[in-house]
């Protein structure tokens, strides 16, 4: 296979925003199939595969559509609009597609080779370890929060080397074969992302499959120089990955507006049109300054650093700073905005079947991603701006 073959120019990748909008009324009728089975239904991943919606940044050669975030983003503030938990977890599966795609050719043909539509699961923390040995390393351990594990025929891990000196961070990309998975996902919201904890016992994983996250953060993994007609690939992931997950809460948010402005148009309220409301007016103009602003920062961010990478150039670490600050800023955004409209919607939010409620409890637990909280990604951000040294490692 030639690795820089190009896919016909009629896969147009604009074309996955339309398919993704094409499936919103399927999401929203699976919605409580989704909720009681605490991860996708089948007919939702058939959907998806069908429907190529997480191929967007999945290399050319072997299949995908070798897009960009710009692209990406869109497609999953359009599904956010019927499911948050799929949205979740076409995000993950998406961006993962873009980190095997990081690994040496070997990894990738082992991936791809059979089914060019296998997905992987990942839970980057790195809570499990590893051992040096001849051809590769042996890990062992235990990961959580593996969203969309169940449908995902790999597992990303991340794991520290054992060793002389300060261990090393390397990423594990592991067949699902050889995971077992913990079935104790109960939570309150992003509920059908199944987002299960991970046990490995001691395995051998080749040097081929595996790649340190240092050179994930700098853009310097075997990918890059497989890829060259790609600059995603020469992205340091902290420079636009956690769009991937903001871009998922931006969504809901746009949806909780619409739905909200829908709602309140025409309710009445003993006798009286809360439309005509001077404090509805004020909520419905502050939610929706709060959305747009956070649906604007994700689309100029990523546009930002998208031709910041194509450039050419050397991505500064304020950049990457700024980019991670943004990121969950238009978070908090939209969580704002969201918390706002389920104040203002009344005692009807609070039941089961209103949409509002399920919208709430997906930004709760969306707005609580470790990469997305506030005093964790702004940090880094504030201590360039004050003259401190930061390390890409860092952020």
């Amino acid at each position: 296979m030639n690795v820089n073959a190009r896919v016909s120019d009629t896969r147009n990748p604009l074309d996955l925003i339309e398919r993704a909008r094409a499936l919103v009324p399927a999401l929203r009728e699976r919605a409580a199939e989704t909720l009681a089975a605490r991860q996708l239904p089948q007919a939702t991943v058939d959907d998806i595969r069908r429907l190529e919606l997480t191929r967007c940044l999945q290399p050319v050669s072997f299949g995908g559509y070798g897009s960009d975030y710009r692209v990406f983003s869109r497609i999953l503030r359009t599904l956010a609009q019927g499911c948050g938990s799929t949205a979740w977890v076409c995000a993950v599966h998406g961006e993962h597609n873009w980190v095997v795609g990081n690994f040496s050719e070997a990894a990738q043909r082992d991936v791809w080779g059979s089914d060019p539509q296998a997905v992987a699961s990942a839970s980057f923390p790195p809570t499990g370890s590893a051992e040096a040995v001849p051809g590769g390393h042996r890990i062992k351990g235990k990961w959580s929060f593996a969203s969309g594990c169940d449908s995902a025929s790999w597992l990303l891990l991340a794991a520290f080397v054992k060793g002389e000196g300060k261990p090393e961070e390397r990423m594990f990309l592991i067949p699902k074969s050889k995971v077992r998975i913990v079935d104790d996902w109960h939570v309150l919201g992003l509920c059908g992302t199944g987002s299960k904890s991970l046990t490995v016992e001691e395995t051998f994983v080749p040097l081929s499959h595996s790649v340190t996250l240092h050179d994930l953060k700098t853009g310097k993994t075997p990918g890059a120089a497989l890829h060259r007609d790609s600059p995603l690939f020469r992205s340091p992931r902290a420079l636009i990955a956690t769009f991937s997950l903001t871009s998922v809460n931006v969504g809901l948010a746009e949806r909780a507006l619409d739905e909200f402005i829908a709602i309140q148009s025409a309710r009445r309220s003993r006798g009286i049109r809360v439309a005509d409301l001077e404090t509805m007016q004020l909520a419905v103009a502050e939610a929706a300054a709060k959305v747009e602003t956070a649906a604007a920062m994700v689309e100029q961010t990523i546009e930002r650093n998208t031709a910041l990478v194509a450039s050419g150039e050397e991505v500064p670490v304020e950049q990457i700073a700024l980019a991670r600050r943004n990121s969950a800023y238009a978070t908090r955004l939209a969580h704002e905005a969201i918390r706002l409209i389920f104040e203002m919607a009344g005692g009807t939010a609070l039941h089961a079947a209103n949409p509002l409620q399920e919208i709430f409890r997906d930004i709760t637990a969306g707005a609580s991603h470790v990469s997305l909280t506030w005093h964790r990604a702004a940090p880094g951000y504030g201590q360039i701006r004050l003259g401190m040294p930061v390390d890409i490692d860092a952020l």
